[in-house]
Formats: C-alpha cells, structure tokens, sequence
C-alpha cells in the first residue's frame, strides 16, 4: 500500500513532469520535491537551540528556504501565524483538506538530534474511519521528517497526534511508512503539551543504516482531506536542540 504522503510527492512530482514536457522521470525526482537550495544549516544555533518558528516569521512570504507544497486535487491546509496563551504559534486548520509546510535543512543528528515543540489540539479529527489505515490516514497534527543517510540515500517518517486508537510511544505503520504517535487522544485535546523526540531513535526505528544521518526536512503536515473533516492545531517553541 502507498502511503499518503508518497501519494502527494508522487502527484506533485507528475505535475512537474507534464510541466516539463516529460523530460525528467518521476525516479528523478522522488524525494527531491522540498530541495530549496537554502538548507538551514547548524550555523542557525542560537544558545544550543535552532529554533524552527519565531514571532518574524511570515506565512504570506516565506522566508528562503522554507515551501509550502499544496497538492494535486487537494485543498491545502490553512497556516497562520497567531500568539495564544501567551505563545507566538503556527495555526493550521483544516476543512477536508492538507498541505505540507516544511523546511529544508541539512543538519546531522549527531549535532542536532532532538526535536522538542508544544502543541495544543483546539479542535480533533473526529471520524469513524480507523486511522490505521489508508483511508482514515488523516491527523490534525503532525510533522514529516526526511533523513539522509550515506549515499544520498533518504528514509522518512512522521510523528503524529493520535486520534483515537494510538498511545504515546506506540507506531502506526501502513505499508512500510512509520509514524511515531507523540501524543494523543480525545481527553488530552484542549491543554498544551510539552514533546519530545530523539531523532536518532526514531531514524533507526524506520530501517536507517547510515552512521552519520542527517535531517533533511521538518515539515509541518496536518490534514483532513481522507476523512472530509475539520481540524484546529497550534504548534509553539518547534526547536532542534543538541
């Protein structure tokens, strides 16, 4: 089974494809999609931290580096940048819809390999499709990570809000895509919490073999596009930390 987020690359790499009369294949350009040709670099350490979001940062015009990839037959997530409860956050809102807001980046895990954000779920997914699969594959909270090993070669994974189904700790895979649940569940919506993952961990959990990886891409990825619902999330404080 093709997870969903293969599903979107693939359709956003066809698109190119037709676009440029066909001269480059869809294996040309598979796992190339979020290249910016600015990756944030560990240069950006401010205090042992690389912080992800600030109070400057502009959704209507992005700062180099970062994309917003809306896909193909699908309305894209809604990002905006908001201060709640004393937080500068980034907001997404879905309405049967989903879209990846992501940062390119080349950082080492051996430097940088812990990520920590908050997050506050304002509203959840309520569906009766089981989320384990591929047609209830939606989460109103969720990042997506690329790593690169030795060789170009690159895995990926996410880290999910659960729905209904998943406890901290636990993975949903479907097919072969790993998505490490962080947190979760109906009586833990409404109320901040505090994450955290170790990247390293979470690189050789999904079959990473090189010894030196390095994060690729964090992206912002929440969606209700699957299950047609509505969805409300606020992520604070997104840092990598040594």
């Amino acid at each position: 089974m093709v997870s969903k987020r293969t599903r979107y690359i693939a359709y956003f790499s066809l698109s190119l494809v037709v676009g440029m009369g066909g001269f480059l294949t869809y294996k040309s350009l598979q796992g190339n999609v979020f290249n910016t040709g600015n990756p944030l670099l560990v240069s950006a350490e401010k205090g042992g931290i690389i912080a992800l979001v600030d109070a400057d940062f502009d959704i209507n015009n992005l700062p180099l580096g970062w994309v917003h990839r809306i896909f193909f037959n699908t309305n894209p997530t809604k990002y905006k940048l908001a201060k709640i409860d004393g937080k500068v956050a980034l907001h997404c809102s879905t309405d049967n819809s989903g879209s990846i807001l992501a940062r390119d980046m080349n950082i080492k895990l051996s430097e940088f390999g812990q990520l920590k954000w908050q997050w506050l779920i304002e509203k959840p997914l309520e569906s009766d499709i089981d989320e384990a699969s591929e047609a209830g594959d939606d989460h109103p909270a969720r990042f997506f990570v690329i790593f690169n090993g030795d060789e170009g070669v690159r895995n990926s994974a996410e880290i999910i809000w659960s729905n209904k189904r998943f406890a901290a700790g636990d993975y949903k895979i479907i097919g072969n895509f790993y998505h490490l649940v962080a947190n979760g569940l109906n009586e833990n919506v409404g109320k901040w919490h505090q994450q955290s993952v170790d990247l390293a961990a979470l690189y050789n959990k999904i079959g990473g073999k090189s010894a030196n990886p390095s994060l690729s891409l964090l992206g912002f990825f929440c969606d209700s596009d699957n299950t047609g619902g509505t969805t409300s999330a606020y992520f604070a404080d997104v840092r990598l930390v040594k």
